[in-house]
This record gives C-alpha cells, structure tokens and sequence, in this order.
C-alpha cells in the first residue's frame, strides 16, 4: 500500500480542493496541509501552489501523480500475483453507453466464442468515470468515444464513427438540409457532464462559436434509450452516433437532420494504462482481433 501521505497528495489532485480533499478522506484541512507539506519537504519539490486564489499542480506534481498510478498497478499486481484467487483468466472492462450498448455485445460473443473459460465483467460509464476507474487500477481496460490523455494511456483506435443530428419522423426538419443555427429553437436533448457524446457536441459547436445555451432550452438525459424515445415523440432533437440510432432510421421512427456545413466525425479508443499494466495490456489486444 502507498504511504497515507501520497493517498493525500492523489485525492488532491482529483479534488483540487483542500476542503473537499479532507472531507473525502476523513481528515481535517490542516492535516492535508501537513500531507503536502511532508510530501514536498521530503522529495524537495514543489508539488502544487496557487496561482491568485486557482489551486494547481506544479509538473513534477504531475509526474509524481503518473508515478504513483503506476506504482500502484505494480503494488496491485504483486498482490495479486502473491494471493492468486482466480484459477480462470478474469479481466474487468469499462465501456460507454453507445459503444457498450451497440458495439460490444458481438464482441462479447466472438471473444467468448474462442476463450471459453474466460471470465469477464463489463462497467457501462461515461468517459470521465471510465478513465478514473483506469488510473486507479479498478478496471484493466476501456474502450471510450470521448477525450483522454494519449501520453498516460496506451490505446487502439477501433473505429471512426459519424456523429449526427435526429429529430422526429412528425417534424419537418429532416425534409430539406437545414443550417445548424436553424435548430436553435428547438430544445436539445443532451446527455450529462463527463459524457464522451456532449464533450464531443460541444468541440464541435466551439468551433463554430456556438454554445449550448445558443439553444432555446437543453434537457440532460444520462440515459440513450431515453433521448431517444423522447426525440421519436418530437419534445425535441438530439446529437448521436448514427450507430446508435441504425433500427430507428431504418424503421424510421427517428432521421437524420442533414446539416450544411456542419459535419462531426469521432473515433472511438480502446485504451489502456501502458508500462505496468501487463494484464490489461495482453487482455486489449485479444480483444483487438475481434475489431474489423
């Protein structure tokens, strides 16, 4: 196990707050302070400091959060390795909402198919939870539509995917190409804050000078299947990959807004934490040989 002084120094760089840091570790602010402190005397280092009243973390603090992710993968491993509780290989996986509700259950199969006796188990999040549950060594492997950070990650891109506009079969705005600022009056129907989908939505409206309050009303929904009948009842359009929306088009509940100039494409990542991770890494690339 870490010493309790770097735990200290991990929950503050998640929280960037001393006062929820405490709170979250059951400790007081000065205590945390004193962690900090201990930390920095000892490694002679400036850690973190403030920059006016914003809390940030210095690059050899960044580095030394790397480093204590990596250690504790190690720490994990040797655990593991010194009390072996599964006989079968056993490997714990995240995935997003569309790709873990419209990609993976055939490469479950085709994995299952050909390594009978493994054992797997499957974390549906957004992104941003994913990516956590990676660096703190929860899970061995995710596949993520949203952003990572590619020098902390080893990662595979599995698969470019459109990212389209929808709205109801009853509305008229699928019967003739429409500019994006046409759609402002209606509400958008969005998924939540940490979710691959909306940070992608959101670049792409950036890049445009366009924010999603340039919308009449918005409705965060963290469920797919729920934006989904919600549009199909016209209360509304939305943003989603075209793979998760491929029965509806087809049965035209659903179609597509097609848009002028105004075009998103992403690709879709299975990732891993590189160096250390040894299991994770072998379990990524069995999986990579079911990806066409």
């Amino acid at each position: 196990m870490l010493d309790y002084r770097y735990q200290t120094f991990l929950t503050l760089v998640e929280e960037m707050n001393y006062t929820r840091t405490a709170k979250k570790l059951h400790i007081t602010q000065p205590a945390v302070t004193q962690h900090i402190q201990y930390l920095q005397n000892q490694l002679e280092v400036e850690l973190v400091h403030y920059e006016g009243r914003q809390l940030t973390i210095t690059e050899k603090g960044k580095q030394l959060q790397k480093d204590l992710f990596l250690l504790q993968k190690e720490i994990q491993q040797i655990q593991e390795q010194l009390n072996p509780k599964e006989e079968r290989p056993f490997f714990t996986f995240g995935a997003t909402l569309t790709i873990g509700e419209y990609m993976m259950p055939d490469l479950i199969e085709s994995y299952m198919q050909t390594y009978p006796t493994h054992e797997l188990s499957m974390v549906a999040d957004n992104t941003k939870s994913l990516v956590d549950l990676l660096k703190h060594g929860k899970i061995d492997f995710a596949f993520v539509e949203g952003e990572f950070n590619q020098h902390f990650f080893g990662f595979h891109k599995i698969s470019t995917e459109p990212f389209i506009a929808v709205c109801s079969e009853k509305s008229f705005l699928w019967k003739k190409e429409q500019n994006i600022t046409d759609l402002f009056s209606y509400q958008l129907l969005t998924r939540e804050q940490g979710s691959g989908s909306r940070l992608i939505l959101e670049t792409a409206l950036k890049n445009q000078g366009i924010h999603l309050d340039s919308f009449i009303k918005t409705m965060t929904i963290g469920s797919i299947g729920s934006i989904k009948k919600l549009v199909e009842k016209n209360l509304g359009i939305t943003f989603l990959y075209r793979r998760a929306v491929e029965e509806e088009l087809k049965n035209n509940k659903l179609k597509e807004i097609k848009l002028k100039d105004f075009t998103i494409e992403h690709p879709f990542h299975l990732i891993y934490l590189k160096e250390t991770n040894l299991k994770g890494m072998k379990a990524a690339k069995n999986f990579m040989n079911f990806i066409k």
